[in-house]
């Protein structure tokens, strides 16, 4: 059996135009809500626990259950009740024309199954969630995934945060320095801008019972070279989610981009990357900028920390405040400054250039 993550936003913290719910009444497909607007309320993403046979969010899987009683919009269901991803929704900013593509988690503890959704799982992330407190129009929906001749949707292609191993050595103006020795105001080289101080540091460990009941979250091992000569210049480990660098004609032919990040997930299976199945316990380190970076990690340029509502989730709540103290925008979605450093590629995307 898989185990996986999956970040949804209940439907208590989302708004929907015309009294419509999120809940499947149109024989599950979602068609109610076209043309209404959706607005995400907070940034209080929930993370659920989910056991199945592989790691595709389908609907109609029978497959898929909770891992382990849980609490989702105030409803504690039972170890190894049901979930699907009953429909997919396309969610367009009028104002921008910006899109994304969700999902309606559905919690399978009525009659018909479909007649419940609990709350919305986002497919990316491109440079995190939609934006909170904006009217997000329905502009398609669509049955599945995974069924009705929908494609199906990896887990992997959901949200988790990036992060870095500690031991990790990151380049500064004064030479090599393990990440978890940096500190705020700290210089780092970036690829960008040059030295940048740092402003905010964090941390967050995974123990052994963590890891065993979602390995999806274990680091993935890079090994010396698998890139080029010193890239990385030595065994590099990072979280699945952390994006690194790429370049090359490939890019530049299937894109029309230099340069692109790339989700480290994406590349396993690749010649010098797997995942690290001897680790007991790990911790991720986090470093923040004013604007997202990319920094050299044991010879291997790498994103910096991603403050998008994703990425906030990810870090102990403690944590989550410091960073809104420093910049209050977050509060309401990613500002402007804080778009990504590079585009990134998605799962399909990388295995082309792969």
């Amino acid at each position: 059996m898989a185990q996986y993550s999956v970040w949804i936003l209940e439907a208590s913290n989302i708004t929907i135009s015309g009294g419509q719910s999120l809940s499947g009444i149109s024989q599950g497909d979602g068609s109610h809500l076209v043309g209404q607007t959706i607005q995400l309320e907070t940034r209080d993403w929930l993370e659920t626990l989910i056991e199945d046979t592989d790691t595709f969010l389908e609907d109609n899987d029978t497959s898929q259950t909770l891992d382990g009683a849980q609490t989702i919009t105030g409803v504690t269901y039972a170890d190894g009740t049901r979930v699907e991803a009953e429909y997919r929704l396309t969610l367009t900013d009028p104002a921008t024309g910006d899109a994304w593509q969700v999902l309606g988690f559905n919690v399978n503890n009525s009659n018909p199954a479909y007649a419940t959704v609990e709350g919305l799982a986002f497919v990316g992330p491109v440079g995190g969630f939609p934006p909170v407190g904006v009217p997000l129009t329905v502009t398609a929906a669509f049955e599945g995934p995974g069924s009705s001749g929908q494609p199906a949707i990896d887990a992997a292609d959901l949200a988790s945060p990036p992060c870095f191993v500690a031991g990790t050595r990151i380049l500064t103006p004064a030479g090599w320095r393990a990440v978890e020795t940096l500190a705020v105001d700290d210089l780092v080289i970036t690829r960008d801008r040059g030295p940048q101080p740092l402003c905010w540091v964090g941390a967050v460990t995974l123990d052994a019972a963590r890891l065993a009941r979602e390995p999806d979250l274990r680091p993935l091992r890079i090994r010396r070279g698998a890139f080029g000569p010193d890239r990385p210049r030595r065994d590099l480990s990072l979280s699945p989610q952390h994006r690194i660098l790429l370049s090359g004609p490939r890019l530049e032919m299937l894109f029309g981009e230099d340069e692109m990040l790339c989700a480290a997930r994406h590349l396993v299976d690749e010649a010098g990357i797997a995942v690290d199945t001897a680790c007991a316990s790990v911790t991720y380190h986090h470093i923040l900028f004013a604007t997202h970076e990319i920094v050299l990690a044991d010879g291997l340029w790498a994103e910096s920390f991603l403050p998008g509502p994703e990425g906030l989730r990810g870090i102990p709540q403690s944590a989550q405040d410091e960073v809104l103290r420093l910049f209050p925008d977050l509060a309401d979605g990613v500002p402007r400054g804080f778009d990504a450093a590079r585009p990134i590629l998605r799962r399909y995307e990388a295995a082309l250039v792969a």
